[in-house]
């Protein structure tokens, strides 16, 4: 075992003779990395092995639950189980060609214990995220329409995620504690203006009527927590997702939200037009679709920055700040302040479209984002 208590060698070793895969009979592992990011309830690995005719491989194991708990805090039962079971079921299969998961997932029943087993796909994920690269990844997402559009009853399954979109509404009254706090805090008190914390108080008590909303638009198969962190371009141009702990069903343009909101703080270069990408991904939908759905797709694009947008960032992103999680490194804890205020702004700039008013919320026109 490792000093965290994860797999050795030996141990992964063994589990890979236990179950036919990819790998070659006799595999031996090389080298283990602990890859876990702290965020997710899953440990991460990353694994180098040697076939017995010598050829090399990378690999990465997860094995839910392993991970650290954090101040996120998901209350989803479930989330440490339905990758597995999303890596066992028909779903994968059904992705259409532009849409990804690791190749040769495979999952490991070992000593009482479940593991997921996939090729590393480190080169694609770590390519440069750019606005062309963003471009590609939203028509791409609108790809995760086609496998429920061609076979409605693989969304029937029990274990999918169904208001992933509401994730985070738990965070919400935390979040006003933290807004409340601001005036009081020399350091954080010109984070926002008086009026953009009255705004954002009133998108925060808007949690319940957005995620009714939400469950109204036409749904699609979602990835639930598409980031940049959790994506990647390969050679041909599809969309590597992984990560798909909070795969579920939810609504249109969601998927797309979350990877805009999170795009900056999560290593993507350059201005995102968000506008832009959102007409680029409403435009493919409707054409799959068959049907016009670039309302509803923008309706789910802004509910996304007003959910877990908002919800995580003025919850646990302003209390790690408030608990000092930062102070240690002043430039982490200036990017964050910045992924805060930024990310709370352009939120803002969406509650029109998602039907919140809100006094002082930043407006939206020709030549992009104003904050009032």
């Amino acid at each position: 075992m490792t000093d965290r208590g994860l797999p050795d060698a030996g141990t992964i070793e063994a589990v890979l003779a236990s179950h036919e895969g990819a790998w070659a009979a006799g595999t031996r592992v090389l080298s283990v990395r602990d890859l876990s990011p702290g965020l997710g309830q899953a440990a991460v690995l990353g694994v180098s092995t040697a076939a017995p005719e010598g050829h090399p491989s990378r690999w990465i194991v997860k094995i839910p639950g392993g991970g650290h708990r954090s101040l996120l805090d998901s209350r989803d039962g479930r989330l440490d189980r339905r990758e597995a079971r999303f890596f066992g079921s028909g779903i994968p299969a059904a992705l259409p060609r532009g849409l990804a998961t690791p190749p040769d997932a495979t999952v490991v029943r070992h000593d009482g214990r479940v593991w997921m087993v996939m090729r590393d796909i480190g080169a694609a994920l770590h390519r440069p995220w750019t606005p062309a690269a963003a471009t590609t990844a939203a028509l791409r997402t609108a790809l995760l329409y086609v496998p429920g559009a061609s076979d409605p009853g693989l969304l029937d399954a029990p274990w999918l995620e169904r208001d992933g979109h509401a994730a985070y509404t738990h965070h919400v009254p935390a979040g006003h504690d933290n807004l409340d706090a601001l005036a009081h805090e020399p350091r954080l008190k010109a984070l926002f203006t008086r009026r953009q914390v009255r705004a954002l108080h009133t998108c925060l008590d808007a949690a319940a009527e957005l995620n009714s909303r939400a469950a109204t638009l036409p749904s699609t198969l979602v990835h639930g927590d598409l980031t940049p962190r959790n994506a990647g371009l390969d050679t041909d141009g599809a969309l590597v997702l992984i990560d798909w702990e909070h795969v579920g069903v939810g609504p249109v343009g969601f998927d797309l939200g979350t990877f805009v909101s999170l795009y900056r703080v999560f290593g993507g270069h350059g201005e995102l037009d968000e506008q832009a990408l959102l007409e680029e991904y409403g435009r493919a939908l409707s054409d799959l679709a068959g049907t016009e759905l670039r309302h509803p797709a923008a309706l789910g694009f802004a509910t996304a920055h007003l959910t877990w947008g908002l919800h995580l960032r003025l919850g646990p992103g302003l209390t790690a700040v408030r608990q000092g999680f930062h102070s240690e490194n002043p430039g982490e804890l200036s990017a964050h302040l910045d992924d805060i205020r930024s990310g709370c702004l352009r939120a803002l700039s969406w509650a029109p479209a998602a039907g919140v008013a809100a006094a002082g919320v930043a407006a939206r026109d020709g030549s992009g984002l104003r904050a009032t």
